[in-house]
């Protein structure tokens, strides 16, 4: 994974950290698995907060800073494609 220089503060999505990463901190970063700590890289995936607000699977509506995204890649004619999806507190 690429390290660069976080340009704004976050949210480690390394699973059992979940610390905050702050503004100018080299760390860790892929669109898979978000931004992470150099000390976290080889952790599996934990939640990526979901920013903005959504609908989830169960048809919940899902408010901004609540819930959780998850990452679904599939195959379509040759192609890659990613979606994220918002998981309620329920499903997530």
């Amino acid at each position: 994974m690429p390290v660069i220089v976080a340009k704004k503060a976050g949210t480690c999505t390394a699973a059992g950290c979940g610390g905050r990463v702050l503004k100018g901190e080299y760390v860790e970063y892929s669109a898979a698995t978000g931004t992470r700590h150099l000390e976290c890289a080889g952790a599996d995936q934990g939640k990526r907060p979901n920013l903005k607000a959504g609908k989830c699977r169960c048809g919940a509506p899902v408010a901004p800073r609540e819930g959780s995204l998850s990452l679904k890649e599939t195959l379509r004619a040759g192609r890659f494609r990613k979606q994220w999806l918002v998981l309620c507190v329920r499903c997530g």
